[in-house]
């Protein structure tokens, strides 16, 4: 950590300057109050040495090491915006009186941070504390799904912004985090597996937001010891102290802040647990704002610049001027809340130059009184109006987040839609785009889901009615084809659905609901048996079984089969026929004898017209093709002229 009144006044980059201490960053770094001296603009700087970035655990070997690492991972948290996060604006790095600083510029939220309402003693109401904990979920689901831990949860990191909203600051270059090394005020917040050694996770994130909210609520912070070692020692495997008494959200901090990382819940679904009490928890009333600078401050500041007066006492007159939860442009919907200023202790301001600092003293006085009676007055005469925003398709729990500093009454309604998910807005009434006053009613209808559809009786019923009849009722209908050997092809043999089994004909289901559709295709296709060298009765038997049909035709010669068996077949084995297919087949009367032309001791043309002639095939042809043929070869055999062979039997040719 830097020495950090040793920066004040301080000009980073040409641009901006250290104006003043906010407190401690990550550990190796400093967090001020600063200003952009080209806009004026009030920024919060976090500064760190950059050799306090060295960290030989995680190979940053040298200051110049640490530098290259900001830069890169600056670059990459700069590329990161969400509505829940504080936004980035500027980083750099910049010497100083010979020490070399990085540090990064990020947006004002003038509301303050969490630390510093607790720290006047402040608390937020559990309504208060579900809004801010959401968003911060939402920030923490951004942050993990990107693959970053922000590993340093805490309120002295959250920020209450101008339009009622927090944003999580503080994420930044973390060294790796060893247990001794923490401050008190980071081990306050940090997961008990920290205590063991473990790094950050998005589950530690989860745990330390519990605990933060947990304190926003009754203002303690559950087993801090002395030191840090002894606080996260005190937490190991303890639940976290929540009472019952805190209502509603007493069960999501409880999962949320369980010792074991396993058990709690992800930043998703703690976001949803706090959505799904939302409607249980009384309306939340708008944090109060801390204003960061007064007029005096303003005054003073400016008089230093003019006088050269290096410091002055800081008098806060913003006590009693509360910044609205969501401004508006409207004159006429300002929610603008001041309070009684006649109560407080007067305020005696002590300066070198006094006449002139009297009258300007003066003519703001008179400038807040006129503002604090016109207010006063406008808000007794006139209720403030609130335009109802587009809502529709919102989730619940966000939808109340919008409204909730209008003021309404609000009313919630369920009905099904087809068209809305569960859980989201349907529509307001009045409706979006009207004016409404504090203290009227919104109600807001939120949709239960899809209307349900009553399955009718399918089974038995032709398959592309019963398709369209489910379809027809909102169903997502898939048909899946099967053989039957009992019901004919094209008619539904039966149904199911996959979510709830055990549903049966007029049972009631949501539309969108998936319903599986079982079609016959009629019997199976049968595979075509060897009937040919078979004696009749066994082939019938065959064919019986396999549920096909035999016809007979006349007798005939046949070289497969011996006399009186089958001889010959039609289809061919192997082929696939319907269920009843006839097979035609023929009784063998024995070979199919032919004389064997006379070949041998002709030439090889003279051979093959003689062989095809008679019907038979040319097999092999070997040997000296221009001499006379040797021997003819049927079957493996030699055989002579004239001799009595099967018809188209193949003959190999044998040549010298």
């Amino acid at each position: 950590m830097t020495e950090t009144n040793s920066l004040i006044g301080a000009v980073l980059a040409h641009r901006y300057r250290i104006d003043a201490p906010l407190g401690s960053g990550t550990g190796n770094s400093d967090v001020f109050e600063a200003t952009d001296i080209r806009s004026r603009k009030r920024l919060v700087l976090r500064v760190s040495a950059a050799e306090s970035l060295v960290d030989l655990d995680a190979g940053v070997l040298t200051a110049s090491d640490g530098v290259e690492l900001f830069k890169r991972q600056t670059q990459l948290l700069a590329g990161l915006a969400h509505a829940s996060l504080a936004l980035i604006e500027d980083w750099g790095t910049e010497s100083i009186a010979g020490t070399q600083y990085v540090f990064t510029a990020l947006e004002s939220y003038q509301g303050g941070t969490l630390r510093q309402i607790l720290d006047r003693g402040r608390r937020l109401t559990p309504s208060q504390a579900l809004v801010a904990g959401l968003d911060v979920c939402r920030a923490l689901h951004f942050l993990h799904g990107k693959g970053w831990v922000h590993g340093d949860v805490r309120p002295a990191n959250i920020f209450l912004g101008d339009d009622g909203r927090v944003r999580l600051a503080g994420l930044g270059l973390k060294r790796m985090v060893d247990a001794q090394q923490l401050s008190v005020e980071q081990a306050n917040y940090a997961a008990p597996e920290i205590a063991s050694g473990e790094q950050p996770s998005p589950q530690s994130d989860v745990y330390s937001l519990a605990v933060t909210l947990l304190e926003t609520i009754t203002g303690a912070v559950p087993f801090v010891g002395e030191t840090a070692a002894i606080t996260l020692a005190n937490r190991v495997g303890k639940l976290l102290p929540v009472s019952a008494d805190l209502g509603p959200i007493a069960a999501p901090l409880e999962r949320a802040g369980r010792p074991d990382a396993r058990e709690r819940f992800s930043a998703l679904e703690f976001g949803k647990a706090l959505a799904g009490i939302a409607e249980k928890m009384p309306l939340p009333t708008p944090i109060e704002p801390l204003a960061a600078a007064s007029f005096a401050a303003v005054i003073e500041q400016k008089e230093a610049e003019h006088t050269g007066e290096i410091a002055r006492p800081k008098i806060d007159v913003t006590q009693d001027v509360t910044r609205p939860i969501n401004p508006t442009t409207s004159a006429t919907t300002s929610t603008m809340v001041i309070k009684d200023a006649t109560k407080d202790e007067p305020i005696v301001i002590v300066s070198e130059s006094e006449e002139r600092r009297h009258k300007r003293i003066w003519v703001i006085g008179a400038v807040i009184a006129l503002l604090v009676a016109g207010v006063i007055g406008f808000r007794f005469v006139v209720k403030p109006t609130h335009t109802v925003p587009p809502l529709a398709g919102v989730i619940e729990g966000e939808a109340r987040n919008v409204i909730a500093p209008n003021g309404w009454t609000v009313v919630i309604v369920t009905e099904r839609n087809d068209d809305i998910p569960a859980g989201s807005v349907v529509r307001t009434e009045p409706s979006e785009g009207t004016d409404l006053q504090e203290g009227k009613t919104l109600t807001i209808v939120v949709s239960e889901g899809p209307n349900f559809a009553t399955l009718p009786d399918i089974a038995g019923v032709d398959a592309q009615s019963a398709l369209d009849q489910l379809t027809a009722l909102g169903l997502v209908v898939t048909a899946r084809e099967t053989n039957s050997e009992e019901i004919p092809a094209g008619v539904v043999m039966g149904w199911s659905v996959p979510e709830q089994p055990g549903l049966n004909p007029g049972d009631q289901l949501l539309r969108g609901t998936a319903v599986d559709v079982l079609v016959s295709v009629g019997p199976a296709l049968r595979q075509v048996p060897t009937l040919v060298g078979l004696k009749l009765e066994d082939a019938q038997k065959l064919v019986a079984d396999l549920q096909l049909a035999l016809l007979e035709t006349p007798a005939a010669k046949s070289n497969g089969a011996d006399r009186g068996l089958i001889g010959a077949q039609s289809p061919i084995p192997g082929e696939q026929v319907a269920r009843g297919t006839e097979i035609a087949y023929s009784i063998s009367l024995g070979p199919d004898l032919v004389e064997l032309p006379y070949v041998v001791g002709n030439r090889l043309d003279t051979v093959k017209a003689r062989l095809e002639e008679a019907g038979f095939v040319v097999g092999a042809i070997t040997g000296n093709q221009s001499g006379k043929l040797k021997q003819a070869v049927i079957a493996g055999k030699s055989v002579k002229n004239r001799t009595m062979v099967a018809r188209g039997a193949t003959v190999d040719l044998v040549f010298p």
